[in-house]
């Protein structure tokens, strides 16, 4: 395989606590370049929730590498696994790789633009602030429409080391946010957080957006 020449897709699923590595394992046997699981929480804000103390719920977000030519097989087996096709059983979706470093050795993935991509209407925002201040930023978009996220606490593997997301050092006392939304709200959910924890200050955070090229498990009734 030259992976200087095939195109690749980041598979994303967001699951209960416990699936990840049988997701992992799953991915292992249908051929992923690699994976890995980050501990997270969900984000339902619910007020009789909030009462039964079962405001956060714990999840795992596994993450993998493989080649665009398996996504379809990756998604058929993870609906079947994990019956993402129902409503609150997880989240999966993708996202396409430009560039990466060192799959093996000194090999690299590029993947050119397409033409034709099919767009699914959503767009991942990641935002990274101080551990703190995930409720000012889950305040913040939500007024601007959001219905949830899932929050990823940065942790390095050692007592020096620090996490890396998409190659950003998240330093241990840092959370991460996940948003799936939908396009049309994404510059207002932006906006909404920028100016709430005034972003451009020096510290405070980071905002990014990736595209979503294929999502499944998504809902927007209850």
């Amino acid at each position: 395989m030259d992976t200087a020449k095939d195109r690749f897709i980041l598979f994303c699923s967001i699951l209960d606590f416990g699936k990840g590595s049988k997701a992992l394992r799953l991915s292992k046997e249908l051929g992923a370049l690699g994976g890995t699981i980050f501990l997270g929480r969900g984000t339902i804000r619910n007020e009789l929730l909030k009462m039964l103390g079962a405001v956060d719920i714990r999840r795992e977000i596994f993450i993998a590498m493989i080649e665009e030519s398996k996504e379809d097989e990756f998604y058929e087996n993870m609906l079947k696994k994990f019956h993402l096709d129902k409503p609150h059983h997880g989240i999966a979706f993708s996202l396409p790789i430009k560039y990466c470093e060192k799959i093996d050795e000194d090999k690299y993935i590029s993947n050119p633009e397409k033409e034709g991509v099919k767009k699914v209407g959503y767009d991942a925002i990641f935002i990274i602030v101080n551990k703190g201040y995930i409720d000012d930023v889950l305040d913040a978009a939500e007024a601007a429409g959001s219905t949830g996220g899932t929050v990823i606490h940065g942790r390095g593997a050692g007592a020096y080391e620090k996490a890396k997301l998409f190659n950003i050092e998240i330093e241990p006392e840092k959370d991460i946010l996940l948003i799936l939304s939908k396009k049309e709200k994404t510059e207002a959910i932006i906006n909404s957080v920028r100016d709430k924890l005034k972003i451009e200050e020096q510290g405070k955070g980071i905002i990014f957006v990736l595209d979503v090229s294929r999502t499944v498990g998504l809902y927007e009734g209850d």
